[in-house]
């Protein structure tokens, strides 16, 4: 009977919480969403047991024609101490549980992956341990293209791709995160973390993912090629940051280890592989997708399609002669906006929103952008599309 019981009372507990939250995929997860029901049930009762007696007694001792006012008590010091000291204790737990699984966030458990994470408008940036950076982008929901010829970024719900970071399943992970430019929030729910970012300044979180089994994603298979392992996670942005800021997502795939080591070490040696124009095409599509389009779109900066070797209309004259007519200097522009991308803004664009890239692109990657530039402007050479020989 007592066993029935408990087995009742936790299977409406678990549906209960099903009711509000979607399965947690971390470590950090039975102590968010316990809290979570906890504070939610301190309101009901406290709703009820204050709501039920007020209404009752405006109704019992209300004011009846004829009847003169009597004067009631102003003091009561039991009421008072009891409806001071009883939240106070409530409130007073909840806030040591509630610290306690914030130090289980920021205190790695173990020997933890450290990855970095930088977010900036509009997109994140990842380093994992071995130099790697993201080598996937995915799109939001595949169901967008529904007629010939259109693509996830042109169909009518078309969008800009995100990219996939990958965690291992079952180990401890230390996501160290900053900001280039101004407040970001790295928010994932289904691991029940959200932390933070700053402009010149660290922060961090830790955890330990779960579940890597697809078949039980949260965020569905999120164009994810046929037998490719994983469960995939959402990321957003969880502080308003400008214009494209409901677009700055990603994906958390947690793999298992041996599936992430192996993905940590094609992506470490992607660039060596690639010609440099599928390098140029994978710089944008991990670095520049959000803000600059490839199919003449005008976006929150300019399209790179058909852009090379074409004059280029600058808002602000400053007095430097720039020959937009060789590729010396067009290339030297190309360079000097991901270094230094206020120095010469297009003409119908705002200034600052573009961060700058200074010394965290490779000299291949640089160059993979400028065959790039001209892939899409029909002037690529023979060079830019020759893939590297493999290495001996």
């Amino acid at each position: 009977m007592k066993s029935t019981l408990m087995l009742t009372l936790a299977s409406e507990r678990d549906w209960l919480t099903k009711l509000w939250l979607k399965p947690g995929n971390s470590d950090l997860s039975p102590s968010v969403d316990g809290l979570f029901m906890f504070i939610m049930w301190v309101c009901i009762i406290s709703f009820v047991a204050l709501m039920v007696p007020m209404c009752y007694w405006a109704w019992r001792w209300r004011r009846k024609p004829g009847v003169a006012p009597i004067r009631t008590p102003n003091h009561n010091t039991f009421l008072e101490v009891s409806w001071v000291v009883g939240p106070l204790i409530v409130v007073t737990f909840i806030f040591f549980w509630g610290f306690y699984g914030y130090i289980n966030s920021q205190v790695a458990k173990g020997n933890a992956i450290n990855i970095d994470v930088t977010g900036y408008k509009w997109n994140w940036d990842v380093l994992y341990p071995n130099g790697a950076g993201s080598g996937q982008t995915v799109y939001l929901d595949d169901l967008l293209v529904t007629k010939p010829g259109e693509t996830q970024k042109t169909g009518q719900r078309g969008n800009a791709p995100v990219k996939v970071i990958v965690v291992p399943e079952g180990v401890p992970v230390k996501f160290q995160l900053k900001s280039k430019d101004v407040m970001h929030s790295f928010y994932i729910p289904d691991m029940r973390l959200k932390m933070d970012l700053f402009p010149n300044r660290y922060t961090s979180m830790t955890f330990t993912p779960q579940n890597s089994d697809p078949a039980l994603s949260a965020a569905g298979s999120i164009g994810k090629k046929p037998g490719e392992k994983g469960r995939d996670h959402y990321i957003f942005c969880a502080e308003y940051c400008g214009t494209s800021h409901s677009e700055m997502a990603a994906i958390l795939r947690v793999l298992p280890m041996d599936e992430y080591m192996k993905t940590v070490e094609e992506w470490g040696n992607m660039a060596d592989k690639l010609s440099l124009v599928d390098v140029g095409k994978y710089v944008h599509a991990q670095r520049c997708a959000t803000c600059h389009s490839v199919d003449g779109s005008k976006g929150t900066g300019p399209s790179w399609k058909g852009f090379y070797l074409q004059p280029v209309p600058l808002s602000v004259d400053t007095g430097e002669k720039v020959d937009f007519s060789t590729e010396a200097g067009w290339n030297t522009y190309i360079l000097e906006s991901i270094n230094y991308p206020n120095a010469k803004i297009h003409a119908g664009y705002a200034a600052g929103q573009m961060p700058s890239f200074m010394g965290q692109l490779k000299e291949r990657e640089l160059a993979g952008v400028v065959a790039y530039f001209r892939e899409l402007a029909g002037k690529a050479t023979d060079e830019d599309r020759k893939t590297p020989e493999p290495k001996q």
